[in-house]
């Protein structure tokens, strides 16, 4: 059986926001002093779920209702016949649904989810709370009272502070500017881009470098949303190869120029940023480090 004050974050994500969502939640719980891994869906052994007390799930919704790539194993085994209707009994849940209201299958991964779950024996300390990308507050217009009331459950048998999981944030990253280390700005080269290195922190496959061809706003100049069709076209001439259902993610650069005239405010303005600082970034997990990289300010810059 699994020790006090302990919960397990779980996420199905395809375009990283439910993956952000639950990371962010997860920081939270180290401040209300919980234990307990995030993790996909898919990589999260199900079999330790039976061991469980409290899960938090956090799930989008993709396509036509379908679920996540990295919750598929996960859900293939939860819809598994033989399994006894009591095989979650001792589990207490919640779901954080994603999704998109303009869409007939609104957060259906989340409802299915939620009723399969009960079906094992779980039992729901909240109703799914159904997020809305349509909402003019977006997601965090159910996310954040939803999260209030959840914190609060778990008040009594957790004893936490729920207050405290709505006022205080807890940043992923450490980030410190490295000046005048000149071992490491010569291991790295000033020219040396880190950002795309073999750091194996860039999932994106086969990425090519676009350009804006127009950029035309879709929506009346008196709606409150300003949503726009962009065209693009290849650089280099290079052919984009993609299937029905592939998610397209773009990631902005800025120019050499606008590069130039930010460090040249910093100047202007006696503030102590070079290009060729370095900074390096760290990633914490459960009190221990778990990532660490230095790229040059110059660099960084210019690609992310």
């Amino acid at each position: 059986m699994c020790t006090a004050k302990r919960i397990v974050i779980l996420y199905g994500s395809q375009t990283y926001t439910s993956q952000e969502i639950a990371e962010r939640i997860w920081r939270t719980t180290k401040i209300l002093g919980l234990k307990g891994p995030v993790q996909a869906l898919d990589d999260y052994p199900i079999s330790k779920l039976i061991h469980e007390q409290y899960a938090l799930f956090v799930c989008a919704t993709t396509g036509e209702g379908e679920e996540p790539d990295n919750m598929k194993a996960f859900w293939k085994f939860l819809l598994r016949k033989n399994l006894p209707s009591n095989s979650l009994v001792n589990l207490k849940f919640g779901v954080i649904g994603l999704g998109d209201s303009s869409y007939d299958k609104f957060n259906f991964v989340a409802k299915k989810l939620h009723k399969r779950l009960m079906q094992l024996g779980a039992q729901p300390l909240l109703d799914t709370a159904l997020c809305d990308y349509q909402h003019d507050l977006g997601h965090d217009a159910v996310l954040m009272s939803w999260l209030e009331e959840f914190y609060a459950k778990l008040n009594t048998p957790l004893k936490i502070d729920p207050s405290i999981g709505v006022t205080k944030f807890v940043p992923r990253w450490k980030t410190t500017i490295i000046k005048n280390n000149i071992t490491m700005i010569s291991e790295y080269g000033l020219n040396k881009d880190m950002y795309f290195g073999s750091t194996n922190t860039d999932h994106f496959v086969n990425p090519i470098y676009l350009e804006i061809e127009s950029n035309t706003r879709t929506t009346h100049e008196s709606h409150f949303q300003d949503v726009r069709l962009l065209s693009f076209k290849t650089v280099n001439k290079e052919k984009i190869n993609y299937c029905p259902g592939d998610v397209f993610n773009i990631r902005p650069r800025n120019s050499k120029d606008d590069i130039e005239d930010l460090f040249g405010i910093f100047e202007t303005h006696n503030i102590d940023i070079k290009p060729h600082y370095m900074l390096n970034i760290e990633e914490y997990h459960e009190g221990k480090r778990q990532f660490s990289f230095s790229l040059k300010l110059q660099s960084m810059n210019y690609k992310l």
